[in-house]
């Protein structure tokens, strides 16, 4: 079935390819089959029917108390059924609906005759406490036109209704607002609107609700939340850390899918697409999260343009994994060792690990995920790059190796690694001795004396041995790679100078007792 969905999404945008002027949707061919081909490995979710759902569209908005209000177009007992002329279809009214422990939906209830109107009722919001009620009702049913509306809860004994009911004109302009939601703190109010200026299409903004109950301006939350096409349905987890909306415009499977932006220092990062499991070829919309494994999203998978209540499970929150090589940038060669830490969006460490003999690592990423690597070895300038789930980081990691440090008696680089208990040269190393082959070329007056020395395992005689081969193989290196031998000399000092001076020593120690130095010599016999 997932490669009938592959082919099929390739097809579509093998087409758009042709005819289509948007090169931004195309691109992004390689992401979308990513996601498609990875979604086994991340977020799981198990959708399922909550029965409420007819023969007509029911779609979720918000919880109040513990009921869960939603919009249906079905036929009302008791109440007038009205119907829009234009479209000739039956319009939407806002019923409240019991929630059983299975997260089940049943008996559909006006949700509040003071809210009712005789047009299209739309997506509502309730402030924390639950004492205030953003609510958008049709105003113009020739344009579609939907405004938004406050109201305040009261009571009188008993029995609690809406009140106050007033019209919000945000930034005075003639134009449509529509799914209304209150950021978890209630100090800001996200609203979808097609006003002049955005991205196109409907954009969602945020509008700061001020302690005297009035409104700032509505602020565009950017390119990475909103597209050309229509972007609406904003919800938001309560750490606040994590966004979710429905968009038509970024990469996506069908129709309106539902992606998530993590919000990090107050700015909205890159939607990423929450995946086949969750988001069908039709209308994915209206997210919204019970807890951390639980929720409901409103979907018109049977293509009928009529939307079903599904309530949903996340399961296998597995990490996928993948594996880069790191490369020394020219010659390609392999760097082991190589330190590498993977971070998330809020600076939790992810993955850490060190390159192997091959400069592979192999990591674990999170689904859905923002991720920020960094790599770093002696030698060579660290590496910092970002990438998400959708758009993974190409391998090779190619590292450029740090200029030598030339001191008054020494020319600096990182430490030439041996194999234990060996004396040939690593491919690594030969990059690092390439270096002092640049520095004499550069200065023709230097005359370099090679220094080899070991840590203190082993016997005196032994490691004097030992690092007498060490220095004499670096040696032989430089002189096969053209650098004349009377500008060299090799020694080994075994253990004799060790830079750290200790008796029970750790592994850090003894790596760094174990190291050549490259002495800069004027003459040959001052040494």
């Amino acid at each position: 079935m997932k490669k009938l969905i592959v082919l099929s999404v390739i097809a579509l945008f093998t087409q758009l390819k042709i005819f289509s002027q948007e090169p931004q949707r195309v691109e992004g061919l390689d992401s979308i089959v990513d996601i498609l081909n990875t979604s086994t490995k991340g977020n799981r979710y198990v959708l399922s029917d909550t029965g409420i759902n007819s023969e007509l569209s029911e779609i979720g908005t918000s919880f109040f108390m513990n009921k869960y209000v939603i919009l249906s177009n079905k036929k009302r007992r008791h109440y007038e059924t009205t119907k829009n002329e234009k479209t000739n279809t039956f319009n939407n009214n806002l019923y409240c609906v019991n929630v059983d422990s299975e997260g089940n939906l049943s008996f559909p209830l006006l949700f509040s005759s003071a809210l009712d109107s005789k047009n299209n009722e739309g997506s509502l919001a309730f402030t924390p406490d639950q004492q205030t009620i953003y609510f958008t009702q049709e105003t113009d049913p020739e344009s579609g036109k939907f405004e938004l509306f406050r109201a305040t809860l009261a009571s009188e004994g008993s029995k609690k209704f809406w009140s106050d009911i007033t019209k919000i004109d945000l930034d005075n302009g003639n134009y449509s607002i529509e799914t209304p939601s209150v950021a978890p703190d209630g100090k800001k109010l996200y609203i979808s609107s097609n006003k002049p200026g955005g991205f196109g299409g409907y954009d969602i903004y945020e509008v700061a609700i001020l302690e005297n109950g009035s409104f700032g301006t509505m602020k565009n939350l950017g390119a990475n939340v909103n597209t050309a096409e229509d972007d609406k349905y904003p919800h938001l987890t309560p750490d606040g850390k994590y966004f979710y909306f429905s968009s038509k415009g970024h990469l996506n499977i069908g129709g309106y899918d539902v992606f998530r932006s993590s919000i990090v220092n107050e700015k909205y990062l890159k939607a990423l697409n929450l995946g086949p499991t969750l988001n069908s070829r039709k209308d994915d919309l209206a997210f919204i999260l019970v807890n951390d494994k639980q929720g409901y999203l409103s979907t018109d998978k049977s293509g009928t343009d009529n939307f079903d209540i599904l309530k949903f499970e996340i399961k296998n929150l597995e990490k996928g994994n993948k594996t880069f090589q790191i490369t020394e940038k020219n010659s390609q060669l392999p760097l082991p060792n190589a330190k590498v830490v993977i971070k998330d969006e809020f600076g939790n460490i992810v993955s850490q690990t060190v390159s192997d003999n091959n400069g592979n690592i192999k990591v674990d990423i999170n689904p859905i995920s923002y991720n920020y690597i960094s790599v770093e070895k002696d030698g060579y300038e660290n590496y910092e790059n970002d990438f998400t789930s959708e758009n993974i980081l190409k391998s090779p990691i190619v590292l450029q190796q740090a200029k030598p440090i030339i001191t008054e008696d020494a020319i600096v680089i990182e430490n030439i690694y041996f194999d234990f208990n060996k004396a040939s040269i690593k491919p690594e190393s030969e990059l690092s001795l390439n270096k002092i082959k640049m520095v004499l070329e550069e200065h023709p007056e230097f005359k370099i004396a090679i220094n080899a020395h070991t840590d203190t395992k082993g016997s005196d005689r032994y490691n004097l041995q030992l690092s007498d081969k060490r220095a004499k193989s670096a040696y032989n290196y430089l002189i096969k790679n053209g650098v004349a031998p009377e500008k060299l000399t090799s020694k080994g000092y075994g253990e004799s100078q060790p830079l750290k001076k200790c008796t029970s020593c750790t592994s850090e120690e003894d790596q760094a007792n174990r190291r050549i130095e490259f002495k800069i010599i004027k003459q040959l016999n001052q040494i």
